[in-house]
């Protein structure tokens, strides 16, 4: 038999190489440019007569997500379509500094035969001796960050200590800061109404309507909202008081607080001029503090709530009781106050009682007790 032997032909194509770039916005030097690193990469791609540029990919983000880097996964996604055979990122560190989130898009990449070279570790994911290094490195730069995060948290914990602040952006409504202290501004008047008008009995929403009218903003330029309104009822800065260090320190990982972290609070008193008086700033919280309670009995409460709402309480377990409308007879629709643990289940003996008997003991009562053997009002 003859055989006849069929050189393979080799595809005449070049290797796609895109580029990644990212800088840390902490950082400025020179060599960590964008521009410097685009530049360098595009030098190294010219001098390979069998390489083609089909892209160069910038972040100028600090974060860790991939999800936050929009030209990284803009890149992750046309490598998966078989657009880009090569990645070239100055280190690993650029790529993630994220052990479980850089592994996982170099070997969603290897499947598909696309090559990462790491130039600073002078790794590539093409060696297969290369994973354990790969790995190590990476856990490495995430160690470094975390360090970093720790020596900031520490940097925080003795600023609270100092009693120092960063105001941020100056995201407070009603005050400046000038020379790391708050100034009263021209928005002061607007915080001293809203408290006004809270302690007048105006609900939140009717509030926000007479701010809209006379053309009171937030910061941005937006009409302030609901949460926008309790956060400034609740701030204690409106006294003249600062409270250091409010929640846990964020994760470095998920950027949220961290309830395993321990920390500790700071209260600063009189720390700058106050825009509310102590006084009404304390009604303001007792009334709050009111309103949850009631929330809690009543639950979400989209009108005004029945004037003996917070004032009946089951005389078996304490409970408060709640109002409900239950069929009588004839279809008769009959207004009748339950405890509300015997109505979640919990197993309370306590009474039934109608509406009308509790109108006719509540004119001059501040609480009311629904015992077996009769209504006590005090």
């Amino acid at each position: 038999m003859q055989i006849t032997r069929i050189p393979a032909q080799r595809e005449n194509r070049k290797t796609r190489v895109a580029v990644y770039c990212r800088v840390s916005t902490e950082k400025d030097d020179q060599e960590d440019s964008l521009e410097e690193q685009q530049k360098a990469y595009m030098e190294l791609i010219s001098l390979r007569s069998d390489w083609e540029l089909v892209g160069v990919y910038s972040d100028v983000l600090s974060g860790l997500s991939a999800e936050k880097r929009p030209q990284f996964m803009e890149m992750i996604n046309s490598a998966l379509a078989g657009n880009i055979d090569r990645i070239l990122c100055k280190s690993v560190s650029r790529f993630s500094r994220n052990v479980a989130e850089c592994k996982k898009y170099t070997d969603m990449l290897r499947l598909k035969n696309v090559i990462v070279e790491f130039e600073k570790e002078h790794i590539s994911t093409a060696d297969t001796t290369s994973s354990f290094i790969f790995s190590l490195m990476s856990a490495i730069a995430e160690n470094e960050s975390r360090s970093i995060s720790e020596n900031m948290k520490w940097g925080q914990r003795e600023r609270v200590k100092r009693g120092e602040y960063n105001l941020g952006n100056n995201r407070i409504l009603g005050y400046d800061c000038v020379d790391g202290k708050l100034v009263p501004n021209d928005d002061a008047d607007a915080i001293r109404l809203i408290y006004a008008l809270f302690l007048e009995g105006k609900t939140i929403e009717e509030i926000r309507r007479q701010l809209a009218d006379i053309g009171v903003q937030t910061r941005k330029g937006t009409r302030l909202s609901r949460n926008n309104i309790l956060y400034i009822l609740k701030n204690e800065t409106y006294r003249g008081d600062k409270l250091l260090q409010k929640t846990h320190p964020k994760d470095l990982i998920t950027k949220r607080p961290d309830p395993n972290v321990p920390f500790e609070s700071k209260y600063l008193i009189g720390d700058h001029e106050a825009l509310i008086a102590p006084a009404v700033w304390d009604a303001v919280q007792q009334k709050l503090k009111r309103n949850n309670e009631l929330t809690e009995v009543v639950g979400h409460r989209g009108g005004q709530p029945h004037f003996l709402y917070g004032k009946v309480f089951c005389g078996e377990c304490g409970a408060p009781m709640t109002r409900r409308t239950v069929n009588g007879p004839g279809g008769m629709k009959i207004k009748t106050w339950i405890c509300r643990e015997k109505r979640n289940g919990s197993g309370c003996k306590g009474r039934n009682v109608k509406e009308e008997e509790l109108l006719a003991v509540s004119e001059t009562a501040t609480e009311i007790v629904v015992k077996e053997d009769g209504i006590a009002a005090e």
